[in-house]
């Protein structure tokens, strides 16, 4: 099971919380949610330690492709630049893929009034 910090619940820094504020939710209640919901975070945490694991030999085989690349005279700041520009358009051309067709004509919108432009133009014309 993954570890999780210990949090003392019964520890108050002298804050007295309004009941209005609580929405009549009980303390039992509340320390449900709370454990329920670090239990599911519990579940994801172990799940990313898998998947770091899995990942790692690719990770170790881009590590490699990149001292290949100084070694044979590549520059290593600007080549590791590169790498990250393409991962972050690949990112950006999906950002929309989940808009329906009329978050699509907002987001047009907000686009064509803030003048947006190229997300990598800044950097190339300095």
């Amino acid at each position: 099971m993954p570890r999780q910090a210990k949090i003392n619940d019964d520890a108050t820094d002298g804050a007295t919380v309004h009941p209005a504020a609580m929405n009549g939710m009980s303390e039992g209640a509340l320390k449900g949610f709370i454990s329920e919901y670090e239990d599911e975070q519990g579940k994801i945490d172990e799940i990313m330690r898998d998947a770091k694991a899995a990942c790692q030999p690719h990770v170790d085989q881009q590590k490699a492709i990149k001292k290949a690349a100084a070694e044979s005279g590549i520059p290593k700041k600007p080549f590791g630049a590169k790498i990250r520009e393409r991962s972050l358009r690949r990112r950006a051309e999906h950002v929309t893929d989940d808009l329906s067709e009329e978050q699509l004509a907002i987001f047009a919108e907000i686009t064509a009034k803030i003048g947006d432009w190229n997300l990598f133009e800044h950097a190339l014309n300095g």
